[in-house]
């Protein structure tokens, strides 16, 4: 998890290196924009030799919208695809959660009729099951993790013999 501090102010926090997405799209809007600034030019100065091709302004805008269409189409339908992949991800990932919190309560439960005769004991298992869930879902999302300096914690796994 990422540890925000308050000073520095909201700028600090957006152009952050750590955490922020705005640096990493920097790297792509920043050539791209020069590009672009680049094909504006070269089509202002460009414009004697489509008079001398014999493409006029209405023929340029026609090809234009013939690439543009299609472009755009694809890059909406991955956007699509993008955003489907990630909320099935994070449903599943919520799903797994779940499922864990599930089987520690219903083991928990399962408990609660020995702890008459074995109070001790009960409560030592109750404690080493609640470790082990902690380190089972602490490494299956280490499994998935993005980066190598990401680290998941789990509860007082000292405390398990």
């Amino acid at each position: 998890m990422i540890e925000y501090e308050a000073r520095g102010g909201l700028w600090k926090l957006i152009f952050a290196r750590k955490g922020s997405v705005i640096p990493k799209a920097l790297v792509l809007a920043i050539p791209s924009a020069v590009l672009a600034a680049f094909l504006v030019i070269f089509d202002e100065m460009a414009s004697r030799v489509r008079a001398d091709v014999g493409i006029s302004n209405t023929q340029s805008s026609i090809i234009w919208s013939t690439v543009s269409v299609p472009l755009i189409s694809l890059i909406g339908y991955r956007t699509s695809q993008a955003v489907g992949r990630f909320w099935e991800g994070t449903s599943l990932l919520h799903a797994m959660r779940g499922e864990w919190f599930d089987s520690a309560s219903c083991l928990a439960t399962f408990s609660t009729r020995s702890r008459g005769q074995k109070p001790r004991e009960v409560d030592q298992f109750r404690q080493t099951l609640l470790r082990l869930m902690s380190l089972c879902h602490g490494s299956a999302l280490d499994e998935i993790k993005m980066e190598q300096k990401e680290f998941f914690e789990a509860l007082d796994i000292t405390g398990l013999d």
